[in-house]
């Protein structure tokens, strides 16, 4: 047969089963004092007095009459301080009598704190306590005869308190066992209930190291850890912390899979000083981690390494390599060369892959910083030296030659037979010959062999105007007096986005056009 569950109603009669028929009286806050046995947390008092406020306060304090007319609370404490926070003056109470039984009164103050809070509600390291004082009080009531107690005693402390036989089971444990300098670390918090009862079911000689080991550090031990501690202890074998993870404190974890073979005298117990860990059956998890970490890293390794090959084959890495050595004559080697408004790592990085490649406008803005031609950047001249080294070379070759006429160069090519440069005397530009000069010009020298003289780069529109249908990179004009480059289609007289050929009409203001467009990005 069941034994039917403990009633503390039934067994209290009518002391406590008229409690809630008790008249209720109003007692002014002041005369309330609290009781120093209460062991119950006073928390979360805003939720309750928000609760109060919207539904009115559900039940009455319970208090007994002390001297100068004042009452001391049994349940209630928390409801007192609430309706202080709304400033109430009086608070309902229930008075009971003043020479109630002492072992009575006890039950009663733990078994209304526990129904006013739908559970026990008491801090972790008050359970024991308020545990002995049940216990106490009804082995008193049952020595004297006034209540019956079939059964475990434990079971009645559990209802009484609204918590499992087993939470009680761990308050004895950590009471009986857990040492002096846990102990103080338990009731600072240090360390939590599960924490607390996992170190009382280890030896007094594991929880000194233990206590050596974390002292300072507490907030890394959890239940699992300690459990872990104990069963690499009893393995005998192993460290007491994994020396690998140093600063963190770890324990020493898969000893059980480990022991038989350090038995056997086949493994020397930690994986970290072993130098067959690698596919062995019985390494530790940490280890085992580790490797697989490694041959994931080197397998990625593998993966950059092929697709940074294929990318140096690709066009668009032939490219990048012609972008580093010309911008190398101009005495660019990196992106720190060059202003940091420039994003220009994928030049020089190591993995090129990986990067988006430059765009148009940092190219431009590469050209403008370096002094040079943006097809002169990604082509070169016909021979394959920059324009500038060209022009450079013909500015030392004429340094030492007479002025002539004061204006103009004695003729550096040796075609003019009366040895006068006469384009010289009516220009502007800065080269000392024509051949090194790519702007469209109407006074070029015409002794040089057309073959000779650099197509120009840039055309004027709209005197000269693309194919029809031609994609081009052009210069335009913008409101703000700022030059744009831009890459459009050429038709009817009518610019237009390649990625919209028919619905893209732009309306800009196109000075120049170039049909030396950059490779398309692969």
């Amino acid at each position: 047969m069941a034994k039917s569950k403990f009633n503390l109603a039934e067994v209290l009669g009518d002391t406590v089963s008229k409690l809630n028929t008790m008249q209720v009286r109003e007692i002014p806050l002041d005369q309330l004092e609290e009781n120093p046995d209460n062991s119950y947390a006073q928390t979360d008092i805003d939720e309750l007095a928000e609760s109060i406020t919207v539904i009115g306060l559900q039940q009455p304090l319970v208090v007994v009459p002390v001297e100068d007319g004042r009452f001391r609370i049994l349940a209630g404490h928390r409801r007192r301080s609430a309706l202080e926070k709304l400033e109430h003056k009086t608070a309902p109470c229930v008075v009971l009598d003043a020479d109630l039984d002492p072992s009575l009164r006890v039950l009663i103050l733990h078994w209304t704190n526990t129904m006013a809070r739908g559970g026990a509600g008491l801090t972790a390291e008050n359970t024991f306590a308020a545990a002995k004082e049940i216990k106490e009080a009804l082995l008193d009531l049952k020595q004297r005869g006034v209540i019956e107690l079939p059964g475990k005693l434990r079971a009645y402390v559990a209802d009484v308190l609204k918590v499992s036989e087993a939470a009680i089971a761990r308050a004895d444990a950590i009471n009986a066992h857990l040492s002096k300098s846990w102990k103080g670390d338990y009731k600072k918090a240090n360390i939590n209930d599960s924490v607390a009862y996992e170190l009382s079911q280890c030896s007094d000689d594991l929880q000194r190291e233990l206590h050596d080991l974390y002292k300072g550090q507490m907030w890394q031990l959890d239940a699992k850890d300690v459990k872990t501690h104990k069963k690499a202890a009893a393995a005998g074998f192993a460290p007491l912390q994994c020396p690998a993870e140093q600063p963190g404190i770890e324990p020493c974890v898969g000893t059980d899979k480990r022991a038989a073979a350090v038995k056997r005298g086949e493994c020397p117990g930690c994986c970290h000083d072993c130098d067959k860990a690698d596919g062995c059956e019985w390494v530790c998890g940490r280890v085992s981690k580790e490797n697989r970490a490694h041959a994931e890293a080197e397998d990625r390794e593998a993966k950059r390494k092929q697709a940074n090959e294929e990318f140096e084959a690709s066009p668009l890495g032939k490219l990048r390599r012609h972008l580093r050595e010309t911008l190398e004559t101009y005495g660019v080697h990196g992106y720190r060369d060059l202003s940091h408004a420039v994003y220009g790592d994928w030049i020089w990085t190591d993995n090129p892959a990986a990067y988006h490649s430059i765009s148009l406008s940092d190219l431009l803005k590469i050209t403008e910083q370096v002094g040079i031609d943006l097809s002169e950047l990604l082509f070169g001249n016909p021979e394959g030296a920059p324009l500038r080294q060209l022009d450079e070379q013909m500015r030392q070759a004429t340094a030492d030659l007479p002025q002539v006429n004061g204006n103009g160069h004695v003729c550096v090519t040796g075609l003019n037979p009366y040895g006068v440069c006469g384009s010289a005397q009516c220009c502007n530009q800065p080269y000392a010959c024509c051949i090194a000069c790519s702007e469209p010009c109407s006074i070029r020298c015409g002794y040089l062999p057309k073959a000779l003289q650099p197509a120009p780069v840039w055309h004027p529109y709209p005197d000269e105007r693309p194919e029809e249908g031609q994609t081009v990179l052009t210069l335009c004009h913008s409101k703000y007096n700022r030059d744009n480059y831009a890459a459009y289609i050429y038709r009817a007289g009518s610019w237009y986005l390649p990625e919209m050929p028919d619905d893209g009409l732009m309306t800009v203001d196109v000075r120049w056009w170039s049909a030396e467009l950059p490779p398309e990005r692969r």
